[in-house]
């Protein structure tokens, strides 16, 4: 029974690994796709921003210093033109997304110089992935609110409980969120899925799941400590490496969630 166990642990383990590292080859093997899908609706949206941001008199740089940003929001007067902003990024980012599942769910390519904008498409992926946000919070209201009457109850010792428990719920979240994630390109591409069937489809997966969140993290810091490295040595060719490695990265991330669907959802080999 015990090597059954392991046999089992080392099998989901591996499956983790292996999902990975499809999605990163499946981002590199289409590169020049990916490009293709993304540098429309991104300078699109530089654009739009850099014109809300000037008509406001405040720099395009304000969006990547958060001390800036958070200095302006308390100052007050640009909360309706950083609200049209922040829309106008998610709009974009939410836009790339749908497009990549398609692309590689449906082998969607991109014609012409923009990915197709399928507002219908956008609109359900923006209300499964608010659906994912209030389950969240659904549990994340009443664990904080155990943690912090436990830190003020046991005083130095409670804090340590807090903690812990604060861990312990980090990881839940990210196991049972990713298990719900397979709704997110089941709408990019209009196939419905209800967040009962995603969690029935992916019943079994907590162990594959650690393990994918273990390595997207290490491979997101490797990237990241890449990134100020270059910045260090040559600034210019610094942006234009942050510039890619933000791309792969984030493309790597929604292909990991794509290739979970097809994997457990659809039952596709990888």
């Amino acid at each position: 029974m015990r090597t059954i166990e392991i046999n089992h642990l080392e099998t989901a383990v591996m499956k983790g690994w292996t999902i990975f590292t499809h999605s990163v080859r499946m981002v590199m093997r289409n590169l020049n796709y990916a490009v293709r899908i993304a540098a429309g609706p991104v300078l699109i949206g530089l654009a739009v921003v850099y014109a809300m941001l000037a008509s406001a008199g405040l720099p395009l740089t304000l969006m990547a210093d958060q001390q800036a940003l958070s200095q302006v929001f308390a100052a007050g007067g640009f909360g309706l033109t950083l609200l049209v902003v922040f829309l106008v990024m998610m709009a974009v980012q939410v836009w790339v997304f749908v497009s990549w599942h398609r692309f590689v769910l449906l082998e969607e390519y991109p014609s012409g110089l923009l990915p197709a904008f399928r507002a219908d498409r956008i609109l359900a992926y923006v209300g499964n992935a608010l659906l994912l946000f209030l389950v969240g919070m659904a549990f994340l209201i009443p664990v904080a609110g155990t943690a912090v009457l436990a830190a003020g109850i046991l005083g130095e010792s409670g804090a340590a409980v807090s903690v812990l428990v604060a861990i312990l719920f980090c990881l839940f979240m990210a196991v049972a969120i990713y298990r719900l994630t397979p709704i997110l390109p089941a709408a990019a591409i209009g196939q419905p899925l209800k967040l009962r069937d995603a969690w029935d489809k992916t019943r079994g997966t907590t162990t594959t799941i650690v393990m994918l969140v273990v390595l997207l993290a290490v491979f997101n810091v490797l990237l990241q400590v890449v990134v100020d490295l270059s910045m260090a040595v040559f600034a210019p060719l610094g942006i234009l490496f942050m510039i890619l490695a933000t791309l792969v990265a984030t493309l790597v991330n929604v292909s990991v969630v794509t290739t979970f669907y097809g994997h457990y959802v659809e039952g596709r080999p990888i």
